[in-house]
């Protein structure tokens, strides 16, 4: 089976908790250890963990003060364009689309369909996250495989 290819950043922060981390550090001047344990509620192994991988990818930076405490900033700021924390749903009950065949006619015709080309792989990963976050705001249940990244969106209005 072959692997995704992802940039190693956008890996790092498709995961909830490193995001979180990285988020918090970016709001503010810096943060001890204890601190962004308990602004993030995570153990401490595991918050370790995630600011290594943080640390590796140069996003954040770490030093201790005379005390033994560890103290956390964000070295560099990325634009996080892709990466969805929350969505609202959009309306309470679901359509179930065009029926199978249809869509191949909607795309060759200019019917209300927007195309949308995903170029990097911020944008792919953002993708995935906002369409699995939309089924579950929306109570849908999907089956995504780990490795499907999205290449192409299109958009179809329901009424024109």
């Amino acid at each position: 089976m072959a692997r995704v290819q992802a940039d190693p950043i956008t890996a790092a922060l498709a995961h909830p908790t490193r995001r979180n981390l990285y988020s918090t550090l970016c709001e503010t001047d810096e943060m001890s250890t204890v601190q962004l344990q308990s602004s993030v509620s995570v153990d401490r192994y595991n918050l370790y963990h995630h600011l290594k991988k943080l640390a590796s990818l140069g996003l954040v930076e770490n030093h201790r003060d005379a005390g033994r405490a560890r103290w956390w900033r964000a070295a560099s700021r990325v634009d996080l364009p892709g990466i969805i924390t929350a969505v609202k749903p959009i309306r309470s009950s679901v359509r179930t689309g065009p029926e199978p065949g249809k869509i191949g006619a909607l795309l060759e015709s200019d019917n209300g369909v927007h195309i949308i080309s995903l170029e990097g792989s911020r944008d792919k990963v953002g993708a995935k996250l906002l369409f699995e976050q939309l089924a579950d705001d929306l109570g849908i249940e999907v089956d995504i495989p780990w490795n499907f990244v999205p290449g192409t969106i299109a958009l179809i209005e329901e009424d024109r």
